[in-house]
């Protein structure tokens, strides 16, 4: 083992990497050949300070860790007009089994006001995305959608949306329509508030 270490110094690059084959210890070696230049434009910098120079698309598509924002920033549609009732519907979907699954406006404890205020998720695209399919796990009337936020096949985040089947509203009130309540909460997994720019997808 000594030889093959004394030889490695003495042998052109190429000869070097046949007789390491393929792997981490090419890249070694290879910087070693060239003699160890480091890039006149090489910066280190944290996550943060990438996203701020580069952008978001760029982060994921050099899949950059992005720091979750603990502030956030989309307004919420019924906040322009607070008079409009918890049990108005904003959109809704159809699972893979055929529920229906409205998305209403909710209070503080369930609904798009529960999702984008305590949570920060607040796009149709983001809370539907994990109901086209059937769900992942069903308690009684109350059924867990799990979907995933990726880019290039690198899963970079799993999200939960949780529908209740039940037409029960708060305070034991029934919806008016006779639809189900629909979309109780939705969030990123691992952490009380989404990112930003998972409303922005």
């Amino acid at each position: 083992m000594r030889l093959t270490s004394v030889s490695l110094v003495v042998l052109p690059a190429a000869a070097a990497i046949a007789l390491l084959g393929a792997g981490t210890g090419v890249q070694a070696v290879q910087a070693r050949a060239d003699g160890g230049q480091t890039p006149a434009d090489a910066e280190v910098m944290s996550n943060d300070e990438y996203v701020a120079r580069y952008g978001t698309e760029q982060a994921l598509a050099e899949q950059v860790p992005l720091p979750p924002d603990s502030t956030p920033t989309t307004a919420l549609p019924s906040e322009a007009d607070p008079s409009i009732p918890w049990h108005h519907i904003y959109w809704s979907a159809l699972d893979w089994d055929r529920y229906d699954i409205p998305t209403r406006r909710g209070t503080n404890d369930f609904g798009l006001k529960h999702t984008c205020s305590k949570h920060n998720m607040c796009t149709q695209k983001a809370i539907n995305a994990p109901y086209n399919g059937k769900a992942d796990r069903v308690r009684g009337s109350r059924a867990e959608y799990d979907g995933v936020i990726t880019s290039g096949g690198t899963v970079r985040m799993t999200i939960t949306s949780a529908a209740e089947r039940g037409e029960r509203g708060p305070h034991g009130q029934d919806t008016p329509d006779g639809r189900p309540i629909g979309t109780v909460t939705a969030f990123c997994r691992g952490q009380t508030l989404c990112p930003d720019w998972v409303n922005q997808l």
